[in-house]
């Protein structure tokens, strides 16, 4: 059984290898990263993630820096949790792959622009744009998201994946925001059944202990002035 630290700040995509370390049922400790202190910062966080983001996984003393490569790694480390429906051969496998990589790579950065769009623009009209092309590209992604949906009840048909788990974290993200949810029924179907998953839950609890503990010390990071100099 590997040794396992995740590196986390609650509301971030730390929850998706939390949940599905949840769902695998692996032991694993957890750190909160406090960006209010500028811990994700600190020389020694940045000898774990040089990016001196969230989440970073230490699988037997070595870091895994990226979302989807902790999904991905999950997966392979834990088969009889079916994180993903890998299995069915190589080209099978490499698209499967491709999902998890898009969840990051497109879905991921897009949320991102639109909820912290002061990251890519320094001036308000920018920083307006930015968020408003952030959301058409999003309503592209939601889409195809939505027309996956028709074919089962989750992203990959019959079965629950990890890769539900960070949709629904975009989805969750985007919450606040003027983006219209109103094209998508299945996905928001898949985001209420995601929410009372038992892994989900006990990820959502344990959020909410460092939610209230960062509260409690007037640690909480306000997302509408974070900037680049605090990091994400």
């Amino acid at each position: 059984m590997p040794n396992i630290k995740l590196y986390y700040y609650p509301g971030t995509c730390s929850r998706g290898p939390m949940v599905g370390l949840e769902e695998a049922g692996a032991p694993y400790d957890m750190e909160l990263v406090v960006f209010v202190r500028g811990e994700n910062k600190s020389p020694s966080y940045l000898k774990l993630n040089p990016n001196g983001k969230v989440p970073t996984m230490v699988v037997d003393g070595v870091s895994i820096t990226e979302t989807s490569a902790m999904m991905l790694f999950l997966a392979r480390a834990f088969p009889e949790a079916r994180l993903l429906p890998f299995g069915k051969g190589e080209v099978a496998d490499a698209k499967i792959t491709a999902d998890v990589i898009w969840c990051s790579a497109s879905v991921h950065p897009n949320v991102f622009h639109t909820r912290l769009p002061q990251f890519f623009c320094d001036n308000e009209a920018g920083m307006t744009r930015v968020r408003e092309m952030a959301m058409e590209r999003l309503a592209r992604d939601f889409q195809q998201v939505e027309d996956r949906l028709s074919a089962g009840p989750w992203f990959f048909g019959e079965q629950w994946s990890v890769v539900d788990a960070y949709l629904s974290w975009a989805w969750y993200r985007l919450n606040g925001t003027d983006f219209d949810f109103s094209p998508y029924p299945r996905f928001a179907d898949m985001y209420e059944r995601v929410l009372k998953r038992p892994s989900v839950e006990r990820a959502l609890a344990k959020e909410q202990e460092a939610y209230d503990w960062l509260e409690e010390n007037d640690l909480m990071v306000n997302f509408k002035t974070l900037n680049p100099q605090s990091g994400q």
